[in-house]
């Protein structure tokens, strides 16, 4: 079995600092303050939920579920609804579906299992937002969105003669439109995400995949 490229040692601090600083970051809104404005984080800091769903292309076959949350920061507010950016921390979790049902050969040479497989994983994500064309009337805006790299953590070696521990990247566009007072609803279509463990081609098994998002920001 080919060797990971991150020791599982490693791996579990950085997934528990990350739980503890969303979880910090998730209690700001409800700081209290004592000015009578709120405080910068008050005023920018909002959150993310979503789900999405993918298609994988290349050599594996799978399907993934993916749901998760954000904890957002806004910047340079331009008009009430529309600021130019916006920078994300996250985890998600992820359900591959490997629709494999008989031995094949991947590009790797690699004989694949027989079996459909149902494979978990988690995600430490972060990224970015940039917006354009703000439309003040209708409350909504175009974004274009990048990940540029990602922690991913598969329950088991995956794909077939990769590792658990992965490194992804994910790229996209969408749309954001204002729905009440406090909450935003978008859509991104991911047309490309990538995880792969960063080895030799040889012990180095890709999954690419495309999908596309919905989500609130509130």
């Amino acid at each position: 079995m080919a060797r990971p490229c991150f020791g599982s040692a490693g791996a579990a601090p950085a997934v528990l600092f990350a739980v503890l600083f969303l979880t910090a970051l998730s209690a700001i809104p409800a700081a209290e303050t004592t000015d009578k404005q709120p405080n910068w984080f008050r005023r920018h800091f909002e959150q993310r939920i979503y789900l999405g769903f993918y298609n994988s292309f290349g050599d594996e076959k799978a399907n993934v579920l993916q749901t998760g949350y954000d904890a957002v920061l806004n910047f340079v507010k331009i008009t009430p609804t529309w600021n130019l950016l916006d920078i994300s921390l996250g985890l998600d979790i992820m359900f591959v579906r490997d629709q494999i049902d008989k031995e094949t050969v991947d590009g790797f040479g690699h004989i694949r299992t027989r079996e459909n497989r149902l494979i978990p994983a988690f995600e430490l994500n972060w990224g970015a937002r940039l917006y354009f064309l703000g439309l003040s009337k209708i409350k909504t805006s175009f974004y274009l969105e990048a990940a540029p790299i990602t922690l991913v953590i598969y329950t088991k070696p995956y794909p077939d003669s990769g590792t658990r521990l992965n490194v992804g990247t994910h790229l996209g566009f969408g749309i954001k439109t204002q729905i009440s007072d406090s909450c935003k609803a978008y859509a991104t279509l991911r047309i490309f995400s990538h995880t792969s463990n960063g080895q030799a081609e040889a012990t180095n098994p890709a999954l690419d995949l495309a999908g596309f998002i919905i989500g609130l920001q509130f």
